[in-house]
């Protein structure tokens, strides 16, 4: 049994929530923002079992994850998280990209509870280089017409879902190509996804990044 850890991102959202919009510049222009589905139809079939995500699963974007639906409540409900793709941002103060770029995360959460349940949080939910280390993600702390950050309903039933978009921050010359879950708020080995996160990412990248095979 480990100690118990909480995800350090989780606590610096207040902090960068209360940086002011002192700037509309882009979030950066050294590559267009390209298009990605900003939610997905996910289904929930009357009986159908979703057994949780084991740590270190790599998915699709566009692939669903049963995972938490409480970050802090790790070995309770689960939910329907479906990573649709990660984007770089445009119209993000340059105030809160502090000469790096802001890229966005679109994601459908789905509810899985058998009866009405609070709606199920991102927390634990982040931008990653390399598919390991989390980039700082947060809802947008301003309003974004590409990234929607609506507020999530009260409650929700098994099937019903909605659509969010977080902000992820990348360092000056980093490029932020994959999503990943990493919440580790126990001490069950079975559930540290900080040490082996859930990952999702595009599998054109990871072909165009596999080495060329052999001439014949």
């Amino acid at each position: 049994m480990r100690p118990r850890l909480l995800v350090v991102s989780l606590a610096c959202v207040a902090g960068v929530l209360g940086v002011a919009a002192c700037s509309s510049d882009s979030g950066g222009t050294a590559e267009s923002a390209t298009s990605v589905p900003r939610s997905a139809a996910v289904t929930v079939a009357p009986g159908q079992q979703h057994p949780r995500t084991a740590p270190g699963t790599t998915l699709d974007f566009g692939a669903s994850a049963s995972l938490p639906a409480d970050a802090y409540r790790a070995g309770g409900s689960t939910a329907l998280f479906t990573v649709t793709g990660i984007t770089q941002g445009k119209d993000v103060p340059s105030a809160q990209t502090r000469g790096g770029t802001a890229y966005f995360v679109y994601v459908t959460v789905t509810s899985l509870a058998q009866r009405p349940a609070p709606a199920p949080k991102v927390l634990g939910l982040a931008g990653s280089a390399d598919g390991r280390t989390a980039a700082l993600t947060l809802p947008p702390s301003t309003s974004l017409k590409d990234c929607a950050n609506p507020k999530p309903p009260e409650t929700m039933r098994r099937g019903e879902s909605y659509a969010t978009c977080l902000v992820a921050y990348a360092d000056e010359g980093q490029k932020l190509t994959q999503v990943i879950y990493w919440a580790d708020t126990t001490g069950d080995d079975s559930l540290d996804y900080k040490q082996a996160p859930v990952v999702w990412r595009n599998p054109a990248d990871v072909a165009s990044s596999s080495p060329a095979p052999p001439a014949g």
